[in-house]
């Protein structure tokens, strides 16, 4: 098939939502806000008017990243003399965007007004609505105007509450605009300003992720509607110094009335279906409208209208015209009012009809025949729950054309539950570091990214507080509480917005409380900004001392930055976080309040800082040596960070360092193990840092795959920060290059660490997508592009596959939930994974392919598997675009172009020619000979040779020789030898205990020490030790304290390497040690536990047998790891043996 010739490629940019008044641009939610402020400044130079704009706020999900956008759009911003100003809180904001309407008052100005928004989520809006209130009562300019852009977030997925901002509206006497999806938030917000200009008023723009958090391809050409020219009202603009009164009698019987007509003769509601014969008017609110009109599709009825429904899309819930309603209800059975959480359009609608002597039956959030629920008054809509009320209402009215059912319910089955892919710390986060608390205490949770915490340990921490409040709670309880001290996290951002006051008010109290000051430079959890208003620690240290702090702690990761301690408050103390332990105890024992201000920039921000050259690199890489790692965690436990992933291993699962992901934070070198090795990046030898391979000739291997000629539906499912919202942005900008119509729903927000990512995409040839939700309806999804094999089973996903015609595409690499092993983190078992897929699709349609494993050794970054997946899907023949505007969408998003289109290639050749694609990564797939317990056998004994001698050796695989036949005779032919698998993998394990000489063996001819250490021998390597005979033992912990050594150590390894003859005689030094005499006792038990289970093995034992086995295996690590270890599993081990046998049992601890 020849590709489809592209229009205009050389004039398409990223930035034509903001340049361009005609043809398509991609925009997203945020976007379209940004393009208001433009349009309604060129309307205004347009009509000869000589107008400013001023937008200002704080940021909070789903408009979390709208100031991002603001400072990229900082050029188009200054071309048209709108003035962006961050916001120290919300509440300033919005007093700083009600002064603008008073320039007119008091400054004389050479411009004729400003025109100025105020943005800022829900709990923002609280916290803003005293000046809120007193700018709507006191009124806005005559050509300026004033709009609040509320972010709602209806479900509380990245809030401390589940949000409806329109009661706070409405007690302000606002108007509210609620834009149904990303085309209406432009139009829309233009007459909103008109409005406010018109009536005198503030004007509410309700934005919730299905907006902000959606990108469409959009007709430029309709941005402006058309306004009816009214006649002025007349004294409603803000004047000065009015009393509260006559500001009163203005809003309400002056500005309100002006403004239900002014919306009334606009015709800003519209009605979407009229009927001629009447039964069902369903009065949609907001994006609910787009929801109906799906719901309605979903149950069978694609034409309304021949049915009897009307339906009115409701785009100002606040405040109704009588006469616009009573128009449209007017010949009705029975009107429906469908909005999202508490009944605001349907209170004001029956108190329209109270008084009408013919009006039709209402129904709502209760059936107004039945009484019965309707529609849901928390959480939030969608097409599915719309669809579900419909039944119930048109069933009413003709039961022979709707679907009988509307499945809105996961399908039952027995399969275990997965694990939840929830929010965690991104590698190398400093929270990881700086909220560390002893487990005695229980801390202060606030808002910021340290409230990740919540979804890991929620045990550890008190229940939110608003933004601000942190340490008011203890305040309130200190009083009546059994305990005497308290600790409470605050980030930075939260203190130069309002926290500073919290401490305060802690002091004033005299209460005993430690704020712990998380100071990461930047306001992480909304993208990274700076903080409005913050400080230098050094200046927080001042003005906490000044406050009446009594004591106050600076501690970092690298204390070194700060050798000016003069900087500082007078008696303030640096020190390491090691020592962030010792200095809670210490300062939990101080009366009156105390700090700690923890110093490490935020590790996503820091990663962005180095490569764009702001901030020098952290000079070394740390690696895992696998030989030498147990796989028992503890590096994961003192790094909670998701960098420590999973290593499958012969000798069971081992811990890698994640070198995509990894931020150099270099908390995992605590683990007390001496696997760590460090090496300057610049010196770093990997076979793998030559070029990768280039993509072969693609013409030579496939011809262009067939474009889909037809709608599709598109869902995603990843990681949040693996670019998962990337590849939607990408797939949309290539149907606006093809002139087709797309729209995509991100479910995004605090999921962004870490957590469950997905993009619901729609596909047309036809405009009228757009009266269509974002949101996908239950069983529409044509193909899942699964970048996660987790996510890609959750809820919100599975409920989108359609058994008879979704195809999937899942990438086979399973990421860890969290951090394997720490706090909720644990592995999924990809089995159990395509199991819960073959419960919603056909086998036949779900490939499963290690993209990452590919993506890595092709083109050098994990990252890149989702372009990978991506490539695959357009070969196959899934996708409705050309590779050429998929290609120029990926060179329009501007990162890492040459990667990414190498990714897409590869994707592609994938598809035709799987085994080159294989060979070229050096991934040539293998038999897994290795699941054979006589391979393993053969493997271990090989081993046990190398480690001490043959004879050791034989032992070994005599012992398991002889369970190999046990428990081949006692099942015959339905054998699959697990027992004999995991018992060789136990005695082999306490057999080759590793101690100084195996280490040093392991250091130096190993299978890793092969790949990588020889060929590094001569850099500067550093290796982590923790050598008994130095005795270096830990202040705090009395445990024996890793050192750092240099590259000598290899000659030492090298001798004691050859000193292993040693082991176990009279001359072994280090045999002398208890932990040696403990790990000797146990490669004796582990003997005498085969033996015994040789002897006694029967079919009613097994399971025992094989439990016991797999206690013994937790058994693992080094020194105080090893010993905990022991102490926590040898009880069971005893137990589990004297079920099987007679024999005694020696404790080893």
């Amino acid at each position: 098939m020849k590709k489809k010739k592209l229009q205009n490629l050389n004039t398409i940019q990223l930035s034509d939502c903001y340049t361009k008044s005609s043809d398509l641009a991609l925009m997203n939610g945020v976007q379209a806000l940004v393009r208001l402020l433009l349009e309604q400044s060129r309307i205004d130079k347009e009509k000869g008017l000589n107008t400013q704009g001023y937008v200002s706020g704080y940021p909070g999900s789903p408009l979390g990243t709208l100031d991002l956008e603001l400072n990229k759009a900082k050029k188009y911003l200054n071309d048209e003399g709108i003035v962006f100003q961050p916001g120290v809180n919300e509440e300033l904001a919005a007093t700083a965007a009600w002064g603008t309407q008073m320039i007119q008052l008091y400054d004389q100005p050479k411009i004729d007004g400003v025109f100025s928004l105020w943005y800022g989520k829900g709990p923002g809006l609280d916290r803003a609505m005293d000046a809120i209130r007193h700018a709507n009562m006191g009124g806005s300019s005559k050509l300026g105007g004033m709009l609040l852009a509320v972010a709602d977030d209806p479900i509380g997925k990245s809030s401390t509450l589940a949000y409806q901002s329109e009661q706070s509206l409405i007690s302000a006497g606002i108007p509210i605009f609620y834009p149904a999806n990303v085309h209406e938030v432009v139009p829309l917000g233009l007459q909103a300003y008109q409005l406010s200009r018109h009536a005198g008023i503030c004007v509410g723009l309700k934005i919730t992720a299905d907006t902000a958090d959606s990108s469409a391809v959009v007709d430029l050409t309709s941005l402006r509607p058309k306004f009816k020219n009214l006649s002025n009202v007349e004294n409603v603009h803000i004047q000065k110094h009015e009393s509260a009164l006559d500001r009163e009698e203005t809003l309400f019987t002056k500005r309100l009335p002006a403004s239900k007509d002014f919306i009334f003769q606009n015709k800003i509601n519209i009605i979407l279906r009229n009927p001629k014969k009447k039964h069902l008017g369903i009065i949609a609110v907001g994006k609910a409208s787009t929801e109906t009109i799906d719901a309605l599709e979903t149950i069978g009825i694609k034409d309304p209208e021949n049915k009897g429904i009307g339906v009115f899309s409701c785009k100002i819930p606040w405040p109704l015209n009588g006469k616009e309603i009573k128009s449209f209800v007017n010949g009705f059975e029975e009107i429906l009012v469908i909005e999202e959480k508490r009944p605001v359009v349907e209170e004001q609608v029956a108190h329209i009809l109270y008084n009408e002597n013919k009006k039709p039956i209402l129904s709502g959030k209760f059936d107004g025949k039945t009484k019965e629920k309707l529609i849901p008054e928390t959480a939030e809509l969608s097409s599915d729950i719309i669809a579900d009320a419909l039944l119930k209402k048109i069933k009413f009215l003709d039961k022979t054309y709707f679907k009988k059912e509307v499945e809105n319910k996961l399908i039952g089955n027995n399969l275990p539950s997965v694990a939840t892919r929830s929010p965690w710390y991104c590698a190398g986060c400093p929270h990881n570091s700086g909220t560390k608390m002893m487990d005695d205490e229980i801390v202060g949770i606030g808002i910021g990214c340290h409230s990740i915490g919540y979804f890991l340990h929620p045990e550890k921490l008190t229940n939110f507080s608003q933004m601000g409040g942190e340490g008011g709670h203890w305040i309130g309880r200190a009083p009546f509480s059994s305990k005497k001290h308290s600790f409470q996290n605050i980030g930075d951002g939260t203190y130069a917005h309002s926290g500073s006051l919290a401490i305060r008010a802690a002091v004033s109290a005299g209460t005993n409380i430690t704020f712990k000051i998380l100071y990461n430079d930047a306001v992480a959890m909304t993208g990274g900004q700076s903080a409005i208003g913050g400080g230098t620690p050094w200046d927080m240290s001042k003005q906490l001392i000044a406050e009446g702090v009594k004591k106050v702690f600076v501690i970092s990761d690298e204390p070194e930055q700060f050798s000016e301690i003069k900087l500082f408050a007078d008696g303030v103390t640096i020190a390491h976080r090691d020592e962030m332990i010792p200095i809670q105890k210490k300062l939990r024992e101080i009366e009156g309040v105390t700090a700690i201000i923890y110093v490490q920039t935020c590790a996503t921000e820091l990663r962005r800082r180095r490569k764009r050259g702001y901030v020098e690199d952290r000079e070394r890489k740390i690696f895992i040596n696998p030989d030498v790692c147990e796989g028992c965690g503890d590096c994961a436990e003192k790094s909670n960070c998701v960098g420590v992933k999973p290593l499958n291993h012969f000798d069971g699962e081992k811990k890698q360092i994640d070198q995509s992901i990894c931020n150099k934070d270099y908390s995992c070198i605590k683990g007390f193990c001496p696997s760590f090795v460090s090496i300057p990046q610049s010196d770093v030898f990997i076979e793998n840092k030559k070029s990768y391979p280039a993509v072969p000739n693609l013409k030579k291997y496939f011809q262009e795959p067939n474009v889909l000629n037809k709608d599709i539906n598109l869902v995603m499912a990843g990681i949040g920060g693996t670019g998962v919202s990337t590849v939607s942005a990408i797939i949309v900008m290539a149907c606006r290059i093809e002139n087709k119509w797309a729209q995509t729903m991100n479910f995004t927000g605090l999921a962004q660490k870490n957590g469950a990512v997905t993009s619901q995409i729609r596909i047309s040839s036809k405009e009228s997508l757009y009266e269509k939700s974002a949101r996908l309806p239950n069983k529409s999804a044509d193909l899942l592009l699964g970048c996660d094999a987790v996510v890609s089973v959750s809820p919100l996903i599975t409920r989108t596959l359609n058994l008879k015609k979704t195809k999937a595409i899942i990438n086979g690499r399973v990421e860890p939930v969290g951090v394997s092993g720490v706090y909720t983190g644990t592995t999924v078992d990809d089995q159990l994974l395509k199991k819960h897929l073959e419960n919603h699709l056909n086998s036949q349609n779900i490939e499963f392919v290690n993209m990452s494993d590919l993506a890595e050794k092709l083109v050098g970054d994990t990252v890149s598997a989702n372009i990978m997946l991506l490539g695959y899907a357009l070969q196959k023949g899934f996708l409705p675009i050309s590779s050429n505007a998929l290609e120029k969408a990926i060179e329009l998003n501007g990162v890492s172009i040459q990667q990414n289109l190498d990714a897409f290639n590869w994707g592609r050749l994938l598809v035709s020619n799987q085994s080159l694609v294989f060979k070229k990564a050096g991934l040539l797939i293998e038999k897994l000979s290795d699941d054979d317990p006589k391979v393993k056998i053969t493997k271990f004994h090989n081993i046990l040779s190398n480690y001490q001698d043959d004879e050791y050796a034989r032992i070994y695989s005599e012992t398991i020789e002889k369970l190999y036949v046990k428990e081949k005779a006692l099942f015959k032919n339905k054998f699959n030898f697990n027992l004999t698998k995991s018992s060789a993998l136990m005695l082999f394990r306490f057999m080759r205990y590793k101690d100084e000489y195996e280490v040093a063996r392991l250091h130096t001819s190993g299978e890793f020490a092969k790949s990588f250490l020889n060929k590094n021998m001569k850099k500067n390597i550093n290796f982590y030790l923790a050598p008994p005979l130095f005795n270096i033992r830990d202040k705090n912990t009395g445990h024996l304290k890793k050192i750092k050594f240099g590259s000598w150590m290899f000659s030492v390894f090298r001798l004691l390497s050859k000193l292993k003859f040693l082991r176990g005689t009279k001359f072994d030094f280090f045999g002398k040690t208890t932990e040696r005499k403990k790990e000797v006792a146990l490669a004796k038990k582990s003997l005498t536990t085969i033996n015994t289970i040789i002897n006694n093995l029967s079919k009613t034992n097994y399971n025992i047998c094989e439990d016991l086995i797999n206690n013994a295996l937790q058994i693992r690590g080094y020194g105080h790891i090893k010993e905990k270890n022991i102490e926590l599993h040898e009880e069971n081990w005893n137990s589990f043996l004297k079920k099987i046998g007679p024999r005694s049992v020696r404790k080893v601890s």
